[in-house]
């Protein structure tokens, strides 16, 4: 879909969302609860379904090309454009996610990244970086797939920014040796790119009213070739992942 639809469906959108957290919270969010504590596997069911319809209240269409890597865990790094790009990816599979610290503290969606075992790291903190580093290799140890943002802020997706190697230290505490997947991510109107990035002086409520009124949003996410993690320090995984996900984002805009 592109440009903008029918004037009432922003309104839908905006009830159909706010009927979906209100479901979660009284129904999924007690058995997610209890999933994660018992270990059930229908816990990442329960994620990525949950995601799946958070993504169509708000008219996010997610278009995955190619597929991760058959070698588990994986260690996802791709370019971040959105808080969307969580729920986008989370749709796709269970992953656990790297985040800021605001995130744990936002109304409503900071719980539930509570709920689904978020790392969080305070920005700009280095001496956080090594318990972030063993948080995120305890993760790999139980065999789950990781998502970090290298850029360690979004953007407005016109392009990648540097990759910082700081957590791909994570990758050389782990001794089972996860396997690097690059992704990259672009959000189009379904012919050209768009922005729907929250960033700067932007306040969230507007924001997510101004996604809901654009008419549907097409996210494509693309996984590219996956890089051994074995014998490679952080700044040689940081780069070679960097000049994937770059590529790929050139591929996702041809």
């Amino acid at each position: 879909m592109s440009g903008r639809d029918q004037p009432g469906m922003p309104y839908i959108r905006a009830l159909a969302f706010l009927a979906t957290l209100s479901a979660a919270f009284l129904f999924l969010v007690p058995v997610q609860a209890l999933a994660r504590r018992r270990g059930w596997a229908i816990q990442h069911a329960i994620q990525t379904g949950f995601c799946r319809l958070i993504c169509a209240t708000i008219g996010v269409r997610v278009e995955p090309q190619g597929a991760l890597p058959a070698a588990a865990p994986r260690f996802v790094v791709s370019n971040h454009v959105s808080w969307t790009d969580i729920i986008a990816l989370a749709s796709v599979a269970p992953f656990v996610f790297l985040a800021k610290s605001e995130v744990a503290h936002w109304p409503v969606l900071g719980f539930l990244a509570r709920l689904q075992g978020t790392v969080f790291v305070p920005r700009g903190s280095r001496k956080d970086i090594p318990r972030v580093n063993a948080a995120l290799c305890s993760a790999l140890r139980e065999g789950r797939d990781l998502v970090v943002f290298p850029e360690g802020t979004s953007s407005d997706g016109s392009g990648v920014l540097g990759f910082r190697p700081a957590h791909f230290d994570a990758l050389q505490q782990f001794e089972g040796g996860a396997t690097v997947a690059p992704a990259a991510i672009l959000y189009t109107d379904g012919a050209r790119p768009v922005d729907v990035g929250w960033y700067g002086d932007m306040t969230f409520l507007p924001h997510l009213w101004s996604l809901m009124r654009r008419g549907g949003v097409t996210c494509r996410i693309a996984f590219g070739a996956p890089i051994a993690a074995n014998g490679k320090d952080r700044k040689t995984l940081a780069s070679e992942a960097e000049t994937q996900v770059r590529a790929l984002l050139e591929t996702l805009r041809g």
